[in-house]
């Protein structure tokens, strides 16, 4: 009975070694698992037409099955090149601000490891590009390396970008402030220009020399303007026998007049023609 129970218990052990030996076949073989080290050639590089180009080898523990593997480039940045327009200097001034808790930046590339007949090879040398439209900038960098699945392929190296950042205008509102006339806060802040004593004070007297007005000027309406003048007379027309105000003034009556003396002349000759007819009668 115990014989038997003792090989069981072997078997196990022997099937469960088995399983972990293959397992890490498995992950040492598999390229999302792949762990090695990766060196810049150059720990730093110029800037040429708004680019960087990085040269770095890269060494993994075996050859990868695939001859292209998706590698992740990972850069922090760490130290910021600013330059800055400020007081008493003409040329910008270059200041170096260390920087804590920055996003990283990733460039997700595909790196060849084969040669040109085609054999896969663990190392490989590699260089890319990075771009300021991609959001670099001169300054220092902390690189990594890493798998697809977070894998990091050796430790952190740092990168220097070199190169001219914009400017920043860093300079206070005062250019002139070592003028004399230019007042100032117990802060140093400009006051700006000193203002002139005849805008503060409206009774201040002229300056010399400046050309000044002499007596007193006319009203801006003159006096005659108040004067009754017979043409601002209303006229009024003469008043009639029916109330009507007829064109003509007295020629208006003699026009009136006319058909009463017409109607005269009319009866005074009827009655001519009347007594001359009672005449002619026997």
């Amino acid at each position: 009975m115990i014989p038997s129970t003792l090989s069981s218990v072997v078997r196990k052990a022997q099937i469960a070694l088995a399983a972990i030996a293959f397992a890490l076949v498995f992950l040492a073989a598999s390229p999302a698992h792949a762990a090695g080290t990766f060196k810049l050639k150059q720990d730093n590089a110029t800037e040429v037409s708004g680019a960087w180009h990085i040269y770095v080898k890269i060494e993994l523990t075996k050859a990868p099955p695939m001859a292209h593997q998706p590698l992740r480039f990972v850069f922090t940045k760490t130290m910021a090149y600013e330059r800055s327009l400020v007081d008493g200097k003409s040329e910008p001034v270059v200041n170096r601000t260390a920087l804590t808790g920055q996003n990283p930046m990733v460039e997700s590339l595909d790196v060849d490891f084969a040669d040109a007949s085609g054999k896969i090879y663990k190392g490989t040398n590699f260089d890319f590009g990075l771009k300021r439209d991609r959001g670099f900038e001169a300054g220092e960098y902390k690189m990594q390396l890493r798998t697809p699945d977070g894998t990091d392929i050796g430790g952190s190296a740092t990168l220097i970008l070199k190169g001219d950042n914009p400017v920043v205008d860093r300079r206070s509102i005062a250019f002139n402030a070592k003028d004399t006339s230019i007042k100032k806060y117990d802060n140093g802040i400009d006051a700006g220009p000193k203002v002139a004593k005849n805008d503060e004070d409206p009774g201040a007297n002229p300056v010399q020399g400046d050309v000044s007005a002499v007596g007193t000027p006319p009203p801006f309406v003159g006096k005659d303007a108040y004067n009754h003048t017979s043409e601002e007379d209303i006229k009024v027309a003469p008043k009639s026998g029916c109330g009507c105000a007829i064109p003509g003034g007295e020629s208006a009556d003699a026009f009136f007049a006319l058909p009463g003396v017409g109607l005269a002349l009319v009866f005074a000759a009827r009655a001519r023609r009347k007594k001359t007819d009672d005449d002619a009668t026997p």
